[in-house]
């Protein structure tokens, strides 16, 4: 990002979901938003109620699921999405023109794998018939990743360019203990972020913006 741009901003996410079609439940939802320094603005987690029939029971093992802990702390699916489009609303700084002409602000999403999590936000607010307040285009720290390794051939490239995978290359923390836990996964893709991007600096390289 460019300091030059004080108020631009980005809202890091990531998502634990019952599935891997767009139409499971997304079961807990993390975001921290960053200045463009990227230091942290605020930070936001939520468990969301679900309905089980509609999860796979293999993706709820992966994920950090507890029924004790859900039962306890989560909320209706509404109303983490109202909390969550505030926050996109607070940290909105791409400009967009409405089909009338008239000029808004969204926010700008970043994700691991940002194309996963991008359809299921999407088809989340669908459901509801709501507007996700958030730019279409997610960038990616995954695909970030992936023009790192192309375009520098003295690195070697990891095994697979799985958030884990790709934290312990950078020498970023990722507690092995909460992982797919969404808080600490989207702590965890900031610091990435930073440390491709510092690489990236240190090595004097122009930055490709992905999405």
């Amino acid at each position: 990002m460019n300091s030059n741009y004080p108020d631009e901003r980005m809202v890091f996410v990531d998502l634990e979901t019952a599935g891997l079609d767009p139409w499971r439940p997304i079961i807990q939802i993390a975001a921290i938003a960053v200045d463009s320094n990227l230091r942290e603005l605020e930070r936001f987690e939520a468990k969301l109620k679900f309905t089980r029939k509609f999860a796979d029971p293999k993706s709820l093992r992966k994920a950090s699921y507890s029924p004790e802990l859900w039962k306890r702390e989560a909320k209706p699916s509404i109303h983490v999405m109202k909390q969550f489009s505030a926050l996109l609303r607070r940290h909105a700084t791409v400009d967009q023109i409405s089909s009338k002409g008239a000029p808004f602000s969204v926010a700008q999403l970043v994700a691991h794998n940002g194309a996963f999590d991008g359809r299921f936000l999407r088809a989340w607010y669908d459901r509801f018939d709501k507007f996700l307040p958030a730019s279409p285009r997610v960038f990616c720290t995954l695909q970030r990743a992936l023009w790192l390794f192309q375009e520098d051939k003295s690195l070697t490239p990891p095994p697979d360019f799985a958030l884990r995978t790709l934290c312990h290359y950078f020498g970023v923390t990722l507690k092995s203990d909460e992982a797919h836990e969404a808080l600490n996964d989207v702590r965890a893709t900031v610091d990435l972020y930073r440390a491709i991007l510092e690489y990236r600096r240190n090595r004097q390289q122009p930055l490709i913006a992905c999405g």
